[in-house]
Order: structure tokens, then sequence, then C-alpha cells
């Protein structure tokens, strides 16, 4: 299949680069295409790829594996009158709002009280777009609409209420916060628009727990699944921990991709209550850092905020006591080694919980000649920086690398990989891929370095 890199391509052939060992990418003659062979191994899911060319490394993209079959929107369709004809379905749709203003519009053939699914996937691959979803029946008539899910991406699910054409229609605005609401197009708003017909299975919990049981008394720490089976319920459940101890409470569902917008009721043993938990500064699941002072059992109680209630509508409960911990994160993903210069790589510790542990960092995958020396980290520092400058013997070109945090803690030790998160303030969600523990190093040696490599040759016997 061929791949199309949108953009400007000073430098051709470009190299695209993935870690995915059942991706093959080579640059075809013509500018900003490529060729991927994808091998019958591959595995599945969201990857992220990046295009090298002689002077830069690129921000990376998703690129979606699947074993579906996939067709490309097909212009123009920018009207009902001229909409692209949807033969079969299940599919998976490629397509891309080119310019402002524009529209996409399919047609697809329903039977009555066929159930429709269609979720589309732009934000999540990071394009700059807040997508719509609208569908119109027979008559011409909007029917339905869907929009934000847990994140800016619709997903409309739709029962034909008769038999017919109907039409699909995809448009978008800007996806950072703004007054100006129109519809928006670029070069890089693209999308995956995935149909099959009737109900779709919900996202999984990536480990199965028991079922919470309500009401019931639980022992921390626990961790369980519950669902609001009828309209207006609240589940109940109580606990006890040591008096003078800390108890971590979370209310999980956003995050796992439920619909389920989750409220926490923290009471005390005499029913009085503690505090009412909404959404958080960086999520939209409630959480609650409980200093316990009694040893009397306390009170938690979920709620779905607008009352709403099914299979769908499920969280996980979790009840832990908080150890001390630590998160190395990169501000950057990308780094440019300069001549005369000297590169810092710093990495944040993000300890938490009273985390006083000494820790060894060290840079891994780098090729010889740019290896540097781990650091040592005292016990109260919160970051670490490496430094590295260049000399004629340093290697040219982009190198991949990881930085590698450790602790040694009573005969353990604990590694940890440090994090380059794509999320940013102006993020409303989660994307495919949220962050990457793969960094780059880039060099490229100036003519100046090349002659003075060349003199120091010369004078050598």
């Amino acid at each position: 299949m061929e791949i199309i890199a949108t953009g400007k391509h000073d430098e051709w052939p470009a190299q695209l680069w993935s870690a995915h060992k059942g991706l093959k990418l080579e640059a075809l003659e013509k500018k900003g295409y490529f060729k991927a062979t994808i091998s019958k191994e591959a595995k599945t899911g969201p990857i992220l790829i990046r295009i090298l060319d002689k002077k830069q490394v690129s921000t990376a993209f998703t690129f979606v594996i699947s074993k579906q079959k996939e067709t490309l929107e097909t212009e123009p369709n920018n009207q009902i009158s001229n909409a692209q004809k949807i033969k079969k379905i299940p599919t998976l749709i490629n397509g891309r709002l080119e310019k402002k203003g524009d529209m996409d519009f399919y047609h697809i053939q329903l039977k009555k009280g066929q159930v429709l699914s269609a979720k589309l996937d732009g934000y999540s691959l990071r394009s700059p777009i807040d997508p719509f979803l609208h569908i119109h029946g027979p008559d011409g008539y909007e029917t339905a609409i869907a929009s934000d899910t847990h994140n800016l991406d619709p997903h409309l699910i739709y029962k034909a209420d008769e038999s017919g054409q109907h039409t699909l229609q995809v448009f978008a605005i800007k996806s950072k916060a703004s007054a100006d609401i129109s519809f928006t197009g670029t070069s890089d708003a693209v999308y995956r628009l995935e149909l099959i017909l009737g109900l779709p299975s919900m996202p999984e919990m990536a480990v199965n727990h028991e079922d919470c049981k309500t009401p019931s008394e639980l022992a921390v720490p626990v961790t369980c699944a519950g669902h609001f089976s009828k309209p207006g319920e609240k589940n109940e459940f109580k606990f006890k921990a040591d008096k003078g101890s800390q108890v971590q409470i979370r209310i999980e569902a956003h995050q796992l991709h439920y619909p389920t917008d989750p409220v926490m009721y923290l009471y005390d043993s005499s029913g009085k209550l503690i505090k009412e938990i909404d959404d958080n500064k960086t999520s939209r699941d409630p959480s609650y850092l409980l200093k316990v002072g009694s040893k009397e059992p306390y009170g938690v109680e979920v709620a779905e905020r607008y009352g709403r209630s099914g299979k769908a509508f499920r969280y996980r409960l979790v009840l832990e006591t908080p150890e001390p911990d630590f998160s190395p994160t990169l501000a950057k993903d990308i780094h440019i080694l300069k001549e005369e210069k000297t590169l810092e790589i710093k990495i944040q510790l993000n300890r938490t919980n009273g985390h006083k542990t000494p820790l060894y960092a060290e840079i891994v995958g780098l090729p010889e000649g740019l290896q540097m020396e781990g650091l040592d980290i005292p016990a109260d520092a919160k970051d670490a920086t490496f430094k590295m400058q260049s000399d004629i013997n340093t290697p040219t070109g982009h190198h991949p690398f990881q930085i590698r945090v450790t602790e040694k803690s009573e005969g353990q030790e604990r590694q940890k990989l440090a994090i380059y998160s794509f999320q940013t303030a102006a993020s409303r969600g989660d994307y495919l891929i949220n962050d990457t523990n793969q960094a780059w190093l880039s060099y490229n040696r100036t003519s100046k370095q090349v002659q003075d490599a060349t003199k120091i040759e010369k004078k050598q016997p």
C-alpha cells in the first residue's frame, strides 16, 4: 500500500522509520510517497512513524495497522449529491478534510431496524480537528448527530427507522478552543472512519477485575468493576483503614473509554458528607487522597452524573495505599547536537508520595562516539541533566535512544524508561498513542568540521 506524507520535502528520497518489526517502509520516486509492506505476522494497532532526511527528524505520526478491509475517500464528495457510495459494510475509510469548509458525504444503504455504528478517529490521530458525524435519512432530513466521546472524536450508533439510502456527513471545527466555529480543513486533517452493522463491542479493561458487590465492606487495597443497571442508581461501599494512614480513592471510567461520567461522594462513619468529587484538573475521573482520622468505616458512593444506565455505563473502583514512586519524563523528544555547543538533555523525575531514594540514569541505544556517562542522582533531586559535546569522531545522522532510570532499594531493583508525552495543556482527551519512550538525537557535521578533520588526518604520520 502507498502512504502519502503531506507537507514540503526539501530532501528526497527520505527514510520512513518505525520500530514495528512487521512493517517495511520505503520511499518511492515521487516526492511525499512511500510504500508500506505489512507482514502477516504484524501486530495490529496504532504505531509511531517518523520521516528522516539528511537534515532533520520529523514529529511522530500515528499509523494504524488493521486486518479490516480499508478504502480511500474519493473526491469530490463534498455534497449530498456527489456523496461517495459505500457498497460493503464493514469497511474502514481513510479520509481527509482538505481545506476550510470541506465536508465529506457517504451514501449507505440501510434496512429498517438495522443498526449502523460509525466511529471516527481524527483527533485521536493528532489531526488538528474536532470532528462531527451527522446522518441524513432517505428523505434527506438529518436524523442523528454525534460529537465528543472520551475525546473530541464522535461515535454514532444509529437505528434506521426506514429502509433506503442514508447519507453520513463528516465535518469538523478546529480542535484548539477558539471563537471561530467555522468548518475547518487542512492537508493534515486526516481521519479514519470505521463502519459496521450492529452494536459495537464495549472497550475492555486492561485487567479483568471481580465485580464490586454492593453494599459491601471492602478491604484496602482493592480494585473491582462496577456498572449502573438502573437509571439514577447509586452504588454504596464501605472500607476501613488504619488511623493515621492514607488511602487513595479513584473511580476510573473516562480513561477506560466508557461513556460514564462518574461522581464520587465520601462519607465519614456517621454518614456525614466529607466531600463530593467530580472532575479534576487532569481527568474527568474523580480521585481523592484520604487522610484516615478514624478506625470506623468510611463510606464511598458512586453515581453517574446524569443518571444514565446500561451495559456500557461501567467504571472501576480503586482503593489503595499510596506508595513512594517516580515517573521520569522528557520535555522534548528530538534533541539536536550542534558543533562547539553543549547539548543538555534534561529529565524530570516526578517523585510522589514522599519518594526519597537515590537513582541512576543512563542513555541506551546510541552508537559509539555518542555515548554519555550515567548519572548518579541524589535522593532529594527533582531532575537530572545529561551533557554532550561533539568532536571529529562524533557520528553524524539521526539516532534513536532511550533513557533508563534505575532505583535500588533494600536489595531490590526497579527500572523505568523516561517518557515524552504528546499530551499538552491544549489536549482534549486521549490520543491513540499518548506518549513514547523513544527519543532522538540528531547531529550534522558542518563543512568547517570536515575541513578541520582533514587537516588533522594530513598531519598524522
